[in-house]
């Protein structure tokens, strides 16, 4: 139901998120210095126990010199443009500004940062294509972290709240989201190596239950190897397979739902995504 501070979840494990697109959650950040990058998504069916693989969307992300994404362009299947995001940093390369343009070049909707005296951000203020407040984020910083996010309507009405808890080593340990009236949604604890790379995330529900843990391994040169969600039974619902080029940045990724057929377990592939970059 709520969102849960993907800001922070980038802070802390070093992977992208983008909300925008259909991307898998933990795509890897791109390294080196990248123009652009394309990502073609793929539905998947099958035929008499073969795979086929449609396209479906493509996403076309751009960067500028400093290696901050400046636009990202949805387009469908037929190379027609669904929308595009702009944006904008200010001189400390913090993201201040984003404003999303339907199909027509016509303002959807827009996101606008504000920072406290010290650079930190301390507030998101969102808008629609007519320039109404939608909702705002007020968040409360421990130094350079957020400990709370608090999410109002446009009426000033709490909508839901989240809370965070660091280690000594500046790493996300807990996340814990809350209703308007003060009961706990979900609690996510995270769990790290010695390197500081992610491990697990044991999410608990309204209850302090188990409600799923995401495994994360890793290959020898610490690019992401597979990503596992395991449910309260402890058995693998998904998995997340991806490849990499010879500048450590993602081409592949393949996305298994793990299910119990014909008396056996079995993987079967329910979506695929391509990348493709363009170095300056």
């Amino acid at each position: 139901m709520k969102k849960i501070l993907s800001a922070m979840i980038l802070f802390a494990i070093c992977f992208c998120v983008f909300a925008d697109d259909a991307s898998q959650f933990f795509l890897p950040r791109p390294f080196g210095n990248v123009k652009n990058y394309t990502e073609t998504n793929f539905e998947i069916t099958t035929k008499f126990g073969d795979y086929y693989r449609t396209p479906k969307t493509n996403y076309f992300h751009e960067f500028n010199e400093n290696g901050l994404e400046i636009r990202s362009s949805e387009f469908n299947a037929a190379g027609q443009i669904v929308n595009r995001i702009e944006y904008a940093y200010n001189d400390d390369g913090n993201l201040f500004s984003q404003i999303c343009y339907d199909d027509n070049g016509k303002i959807f909707w827009k996101i606008i940062t504000s920072f406290d005296e010290n650079g930190i951000k301390s507030e998101d203020s969102e808008y629609d294509g007519k320039d109404n407040l939608t909702g705002k984020s007020v968040y409360k910083n421990e130094g350079a972290n957020p400990a709370e996010e608090i999410y109002y309507n446009a009426k000033g009405d709490l909508i839901w709240k989240n809370t965070f808890k660091y280690s000594d080593a500046n790493l996300l340990e807990e996340c814990c989201s809350y209703f308007a009236n003060g009961q706990l949604d979900t609690r996510k604890v995270y769990k790290y190596d010695s390197s500081g790379n992610l491990l697990e995330i044991t999410s608990f529900d309204v209850f302090d239950d188990l409600a799923e843990r995401e495994v994360f391994s890793y290959n020898e040169d610490f690019t992401l190897n597979e990503y596992t969600v395991y449910g309260a039974d402890g058995k693998r619902r998904t998995r997340i397979f991806y490849k990499y080029d010879e500048n450590k940045n993602c081409v592949k990724s393949t996305t298994y739902n793990v299910a119990q057929k014909f008396g056996t377990t079995v993987n079967e592939m329910i979506d695929q995504s391509d990348f493709k970059y363009e170095y300056r």
